[in-house]
């Protein structure tokens, strides 16, 4: 995959529940998601243009374990030993089936610090690598002091 400074890409994934895309053109990122929950009533648009160099934080978060799996697989394991055996067994095969579809599988957010927003996208699994590329840029941006080459056009 080439560098994002040269490519316009997508990173797509969800935010506040719902489907949100972050594309990064250059140095200007746009963000866009919709705020409110589904039980909330209607949904507010949350469109925000800025550049790399204006975010003050970027991290990717890598989540590849299930507490719900360990706390299966030890409930298994603890059943199997006082007396359940085949209630024990099915118990530890579940939890580490989670275990191990979570590790194939893991939860991954980038998140970002823009303005007063804190902006947490759950990313898709196929736009794992550029949303951590982007967290890899915004990180060398701030190290280095560059400023943007000109400010952000609007959409």
């Amino acid at each position: 995959m080439g560098d994002l400074a040269t490519q316009a890409v997508v990173i797509t994934g969800l935010a506040y529940g719902r489907r949100a895309t972050l594309e990064i053109s250059g140095d200007t990122l746009t963000w866009r998601a919709r705020r409110g929950t589904f039980s909330s009533g209607p949904s507010v648009p949350e469109n925000i243009v800025t550049t790399v160099h204006d975010v003050r934080f970027a991290r990717w978060l890598e989540l590849p374990w299930s507490y719900a799996g360990t706390a299966t697989l030890a409930l298994g394991v603890a059943l199997a030993l006082t007396g359940a055996p085949l209630g024990g067994a099915i118990a530890a095969a579940a939890g580490l089936a989670l275990l191990v579809w979570r590790r194939t599988h893991p939860r991954q957010f980038l998140i970002l610090d823009v303005g007063d927003r804190r902006l947490v996208l759950r990313v898709a699994l196929p736009s794992a690598a550029r949303a951590r590329s982007l967290a890899e840029r915004v990180d060398r941006a701030l190290a280095s002091g560059e400023a943007p080459l000109s400010p952000p056009t609007l959409p």
